[in-house]
């Protein structure tokens, strides 16, 4: 097994257990993941915003790629 194909099926692990599904559900609730981050007027804002949602954005990713 590759290292990244390891690495996915750890993720996958970790968050398919229960403490790991309410460990997601929280950061979910917290980066608003599903939608972009834009704030009117503060680009800093903004990136911060997407930043947090990049974390998400990866998680998922690294759970559902093959």
């Amino acid at each position: 097994m590759k290292d990244i194909e390891k690495l996915k099926h750890m993720y996958t692990e970790t968050f398919n257990s229960e403490a790991g599904q309410k460990v997601l559900r929280d950061l979910e609730a917290r980066s608003n993941w599903r939608a972009l981050s834009y704030v009117a007027g503060d680009p800093n804002a903004t990136a911060f915003e997407e930043g947090k949602r990049a974390v998400l954005l990866h998680i998922h990713n690294m759970m559902t790629q093959e």
